[in-house]
């Protein structure tokens, strides 16, 4: 089914977003209250380089600072990071929605990172993450893969991700986290990926 809905993304794009807005009403509807359920346990406290830091569910309203934030991204740097559009009704539906599950890493009072599990009808939550490349090198994008596996199996989803072969970056860093393993290979280069189910714990947040 995912591997359709990805050709269809890229072959019909209008044809994939009237799919897509019925199938997040389905989502909604058969995983809603187990969503729910791993949003009330997503907050993590800990340190980035000594300094308090969090990692949390984002709102409405934190539109403004998710806007600012990927406007301050480099081009090349969200090459490979197309989870939605990211204009500012665009980003509004996203995070208003109950298919998507959107969350932030702050440092004191900034968004230093956003990621996010795009959760399919089928039951499969594809993730997405995007760090600032001044707190590249720490280890965040670990820090984040695993707690994205951690909330996809608090909601007993199945952790995906559709991934390009260029984006070395990205596949380094999962392997770092958990072996995975290649589900169908896609065009354009991509892979699709699944991801091991991870203990219910939460991952600590202690990035130096």
């Amino acid at each position: 089914m995912e591997q359709l809905a990805y050709l269809v993304k890229y072959r019909a794009p209008m044809l994939f977003r009237l799919m897509e807005k019925a199938a997040r009403g389905l989502t909604v509807a058969r995983f809603g209250h187990r969503l729910q359920q791993a949003l009330q346990q997503a907050t993590v406290h800990g340190t980035v380089s000594g300094e308090p830091a969090v990692m949390r569910s984002l709102k409405v309203a934190d539109l403004e600072a998710l806007r600012g934030f990927l406007a301050a991204q480099p081009e090349d740097h969200v090459r490979h990071f197309h989870p939605h559009r990211f204009d500012r009704a665009s980003l509004g539906a996203v995070l208003a929605s109950r298919a998507f599950l959107s969350y932030g890493l702050f440092i004191g009072d900034r968004l230093v990172a956003y990621a996010l599990l795009k959760v399919a009808p089928t039951g499969s939550a594809f993730i997405g993450r995007l760090v600032a490349p001044s707190y590249a090198g720490l280890g965040l994008g670990r820090f984040i893969a695993r707690y994205l596996y951690w909330q996809a199996s608090l909601a007993g989803l199945r952790a995906r991700s559709t991934i390009s072969r260029r984006n070395s970056a990205s596949l380094r860093s999962h392997e770092a986290v958990a072996t995975f393993e290649v589900v169908a290979e896609l065009p354009n280069e991509y892979l699709l990926i699944e991801f091991p189910p991870v203990a219910q714990d939460a991952p600590v947040l202690e990035v130096n």
